[in-house]
This record gives structure tokens, C-alpha cells and sequence, in this order.
């Protein structure tokens, strides 16, 4: 498949990248190739292959996440405040 100079002008100017004719035409040919090798990759019979998310198979190694019982809200707070008087919880003074 061919790219035209033009193309690759506009690639150019997009990508915010300055080369010579040289490269040009190296990068049009270059593109050119790869996109040729696109082509052929759609002429691959793929219908009797499954569809896959990742190349290799993949197993959760992690446990299940089930709710357990924990801590409350107030008796994290509570564990919080080392002292405590009463039903109060004692801070430290700041005036």
C-alpha cells in the first residue's frame, strides 16, 4: 500500500516533527510496508478462533471478597484516644 508525501507532510505536522526529504521518503516507504503487511493480516481466517482478552490464560489467584465482620466506627475512634474519662475521650489541651 502506498502513502503519498503529502500524507506524510500532514503526519508531519500533526506529530510536530521536522526531518528532511530523505527521511520522507524512508518514513513513506516504511509505512507503506507496514500497512501492506495490515492488508494481508485481514485476508486471515479467523472463525474458528476463539476471542481472547489476553494472550496468555489468566486465573485469579486472589481470595474471594466477602464482607467479615470488623470494627465499628466507634470503636475505631475509640482506640483512637488513648485516654479516656468517663463516656468522654480525652485530647490534649491547645490553649
Amino acid at each position: 500500500m502506498a502513502i503519498h508525501k503529502e500524507e506524510i507532510e500532514h503526519l508531519k505536522d500533526l506529530a510536530r516533527v521536522e526531518f528532511g526529504e530523505k527521511e520522507t521518503e524512508k518514513l513513506a516507504k516504511d509505512l507503506g510496508e507496514i500497512l501492506g503487511y495490515a492488508e494481508q493480516l485481514k485476508e486471515v481466517d479467523v472463525s474458528n478462533v476463539l476471542e481472547m482478552t489476553h494472550s496468555v490464560d489468566l486465573k485469579n489467584v486472589f481470595r474471594k471478597d466477602e464482607e467479615r465482620g470488623g470494627l465499628t466506627h466507634a470503636s475505631n475512634l475509640a482506640n483512637a484516644f488513648p485516654e479516656k474519662e468517663k463516656n468522654y475521650l480525652k485530647v490534649k489541651s491547645i490553649l
